[in-house]
């Protein structure tokens, strides 16, 4: 998985909008699902889809094991 901070790094740089999704936040879980259903759409490479369904399994886990809430 490409790390997340260079890229906002990158961002930031380049003067590129991004946007972020913390595992606490109860709409998170179902934002990244909406996104996979886009991928899977328009994405032929496989590795990236991989990559957006283990970031599904880490916040499907932590739902599980912790507290979610409204987003900050």
């Amino acid at each position: 998985m490409k790390n997340p901070i260079q890229m906002i790094k990158q961002c930031v740089a380049n003067e590129e909008p991004y946007f972020l999704l913390r595992g606490k936040d109860i709409c998170a879980l179902p934002a990244i699902e909406k996104y996979y259903e886009a991928v899977k759409g328009k994405v032929t490479d496989p590795y990236f889809i991989e990559e957006i369904e283990e970031i599904m399994k880490d916040f499907r886990a932590f739902l599980d094991e912790q507290e979610t809430h409204i987003p900050d």
